[in-house]
């Protein structure tokens, strides 16, 4: 597919998921400066959490229906 496997792909959204949750998290208990350059850091590393999770888990989805579908056919014949 390219560089990174599926489940390198599931891996990195969820880990930019969880930076992003633990950035809100700090702002919120007043640990780091509640600032503008943060809050979009956050929210960068949330849609992109979001983005490149979702395309690990469709190309693995989409890999394991490939190959069930193509042991169907084997059977078939």
């Amino acid at each position: 597919m390219g560089r990174f496997s599926e489940k390198k792909m599931i891996i990195t959204g969820g880990v930019l998921l969880v930076v992003s949750v633990i950035l809100s998290a700090l702002q919120v208990a007043k640990v780091l400066p509640a600032n503008f350059i943060i809050s979009i850091i956050s929210f960068l590393c949330l849609v992109g959490g979001v983005f490149v999770g979702m395309m690990g888990i469709f190309a693995y989805v989409k890999k394991a229906r490939d190959a069930y579908y193509s042991e169907d056919q084997h059977r078939r014949r």
